[in-house]
């Protein structure tokens, strides 16, 4: 268990690291983040409007189940245009200590869990680079379920989805150089 910990702290640090580069040294997701034309108006509308952290889509789904709402809900889901908008009406710091913290756990612990399904995997007893790519897939795992879901359901752009699975599989092949180095098969160990 202990070597899972260390695995853990080390793949997450390395995950939070990767986090750093592909957002501020290798601009990975720039292209796909368009800047809202007329920002100030929209954000103006916005402040006028929503009061509430949240997620807000539109068309709305209908909270009751009458055959009118669903005909004009329908009706504007067809027409469009279709959206989702995450909101925080509060402002922050753009680089909040607390959040980098919270980031930082939040890969310990995503790598904790890696490192524990490779202990527990048949590739704990494979080569370095087989154990890497296992962890790799992970990445894969992840981007199949969440950001295709999400290109699917939600319509999230092309470009946005690929630069995401780009980034959760790179990421968790980083990830994996440093959880592979600890979690290695009995006869590596020194």
């Amino acid at each position: 268990m202990k070597k899972i910990l260390i695995a853990g702290i080390v793949g997450g640090i390395m995950l939070f690291v990767w986090g750093f580069l592909v957002n501020v040294v290798i601009p990975l997701h720039t292209p796909s983040l368009h800047s809202m034309p007329n920002e100030d108006a929209v954000v103006d509308l916005l402040r006028s409007t929503l009061s509430t952290p949240g997620v807000y889509v539109f068309p709305a789904m209908p909270t009751d189940n009458q055959k009118t709402s669903m005909d004009t809900y329908t009706q504007k889901y067809t027409r469009g245009p279709l959206g989702m908008i995450i909101y925080y009406p509060h402002g922050a710091d753009p680089i909040m200590p607390s959040q980098m913290i919270i980031g930082l756990i939040i890969s310990i612990i995503s790598s904790f869990f890696a490192a524990w399904f490779l202990s527990r995997s048949t590739a704990a007893a494979s080569p370095y680079l087989t154990r890497v790519i296992y962890l790799g897939m992970l990445g894969v795992f992840v981007s199949f379920f969440v950001y295709l879901s999400s290109w699917n359901w939600f319509f999230y752009p092309l470009d946005h989805t690929t630069a995401n699975i780009a980034d959760s599989i790179l990421g968790w092949l980083f990830a994996g150089l440093g959880i592979a180095a600890i979690i290695k098969p009995k006869e590596e160990i020194s």
